[in-house]
């Protein structure tokens, strides 16, 4: 997949959307609402799961009716689709296995707990269930391949949060002569954070130490999603992700904090050693603290991980604000999850789903950039943070500050772009705007409820830098243009509107997502009087 998801063209897309809810993909009409939501969020994605049940209800009968279903109702929308396999393991429970499955726990067994009982998940170590959950899955791959040649649908998930559900690993007999194998060699070179005492011997326990229960699970687990991965990409070119349950969140204990065995940060090297035809891993972030979000972040946004997120907050100031940090890092797409849920009865969003959509707003009008300038360093969020009216980003040619007008006296409205409706409307929007550098000089910038100043940064020879400071045509009043406008299906730019006047002679003000084109002049008079 490389960077991107990519349309039939083989483009790369920047996705932004919502997610059903789970039980949403065999009713009409909640799809319907779904779609109008995406809509009006601006997105062009729907995530929506597809069940084993309804998939295979018997042994060997494959329906593929939920599945013509979606690409049906959603196809005229033209959004892209998501399908999440929901089979054996949805948050570590087999809620949508098939009743043959669920009736038999002698061939498709259940995990046990250390204390001898079973816990409410099908053992990644059981053949059994992998054939059974592989093949209805690779069955929807077949169907997909001569039933999609639109290609809406522009990637799989398999499963849904992988893990086991209250337990460290599985302790039945299967489970067990898997623990007492050699370490998979693959492992050699993988070590973990915080084991404690390790003797680096060829065991699950020598290598890993505290945590060898946990990356005994993992191993097990991604091995479970490789095999569905691998066969699948046999069938479909289709790229395909799991998405995970943090494990940033609480004390960070597998098994009580979150279910062990899924791809938490913590395990994400065996993950990526165990299932190598998984393009993507993924965290579902539910997170609004900005330490703890930005610590995810950081652990999936790697070289060998492009960072997308397939679940989160659809609505809220955090959600508003975070999904500028994922930006800013690279992000590839997000989804916010309850589609649904972000309509009021009028069919009109509610009014935290709407901040999100200002985002999602400015987000989709910069794509074009975000895609180009992805990982260059270029792409900078300004972020109204608690406690702070202000927020700075260091250029190599500038200051660059933010003021947030929810804390500023009251603008006058003709400072901002005046087709846009009165200023109190706007003083509602907690600040926040991602600034894009295409050049020293040139900027695009989208946001909500934020004021931009340049100034131009005394260089090393500037001796007298105060009077270099304090000059108006050292900031953005020395401009060549300030545009209001959009990029084309080819990622050109087309000016709508020109700012200027008082329209452009103060910050440079963005209110509703729109993207703001600054232009300075690369003869700041400063630098040669």
């Amino acid at each position: 997949m490389n960077d991107f998801f990519r349309n039939a063209q083989g483009e790369p897309v920047l996705l932004l959307g919502l997610q059903s809810g789970n039980s949403s993909s065999q009713s009409h009409e909640h799809i319907m609402a779904c779609i109008r939501a995406v809509k009006q969020y601006g997105g062009n994605v729907l995530e929506v799961p597809v069940y084993w049940n309804f998939v295979e209800p018997e042994m060997d009968a494959y329906c593929m009716d939920m599945v013509q279903n979606l690409l049906d109702w959603v196809r005229p929308s033209g959004l892209y689709l998501i399908l999440l396999w929901f089979g054996a393991n949805k948050n570590g429970h087999p809620n949508y296995a098939p009743d043959y499955i669920k009736k038999d726990p002698q061939t498709y067994q259940i995990v046990v707990g250390h204390d001898g009982m079973q816990r409410p998940t099908l053992s990644p170590h059981c053949k059994a269930t992998l054939e059974r959950d592989r093949k209805a899955y690779c069955e929807v791959l077949k169907y997909l391949a001569e039933a999609d040649v639109q290609h809406t649908v522009i990637a799989v998930q398999i499963e849904n949060e992988v893990g086991l559900s209250g337990t460290d690993r599985d302790y039945s007999v299967l489970a067990q002569q898997d623990y007492l194998k050699p370490l998979p060699e693959e492992l050699h070179s993988v070590s973990l954070p915080d084991c404690g005492e390790t003797n680096g011997k060829d065991t699950w326990r020598g290598k890993f130490g505290r945590h060898a229960h946990e990356a005994f699970s993992a191993w097990y687990s991604a091995r479970y999603i490789q095999e569905m991965a691998g066969a699948g990409k046999k069938i479909c070119a289709l790229p395909v992700y799991t998405n995970v349950m943090l494990g940033e969140q609480g004390y960070e204990e597998a098994g009580t904090c979150y279910n062990a065995g899924g791809a938490v940060s913590r395990v994400l090297d065996i993950w990526k050693k165990a299932a190598p035809d998984l393009d993507l891993i993924c965290p579902d972030i539910y997170l609004g603290g900005k330490d703890v979000y930005m610590r995810v972040l950081k652990a999936y946004a790697r070289e060998d991980n492009a960072l997308y997120i397939p679940e989160t907050m659809p609505a809220g100031e955090a959600a508003a604000l975070n999904m500028f940090r994922a930006f800013e890092m690279g992000c590839t797409g997000l989804c916010g999850f309850g589609a649904e849920n972000t309509l009021k009865d009028d069919g009109t969003l509610t009014d935290e789903a709407r901040s999100v959509a200002i985002s999602y707003r400015a987000v989709r009008n910069l794509a074009p950039l975000l895609i180009r300038l992805r990982g260059t360093g270029r792409v900078h969020a300004l972020l109204e943070e608690e406690f702070t009216d202000k927020a700075y980003v260091r250029l190599e040619y500038f200051h660059v500050e933010a003021s947030f007008v929810r804390h500023m006296d009251r603008v006058p409205a003709s400072h901002f772009n005046t087709r846009l409706p009165e200023y109190a409307y706007h003083a509602r929007e907690r600040g926040r705007a991602l600034l894009v550098e295409v050049s020293p000089y040139e900027y695009y910038m989208a946001g909500a409820g934020t004021g931009i100043n340049f100034i131009l940064r005394p260089g090393p020879g500037d001796e007298d830098a105060f009077a270099l400071l304090v000059q108006r045509q050292s900031t953005q009043l020395n401009h060549l243009s300030v545009e209001e406008g959009h990029f084309d299906g080819k990622g050109e730019w087309h000016t709508d509107f020109y700012r200027n006047g008082d329209q452009s002679n103060f910050q440079v003000y963005l209110n509703d997502g729109e993207v703001v084109r600054l232009r300075l002049n690369p003869a700041m008079c400063a630098r040669i009087v």
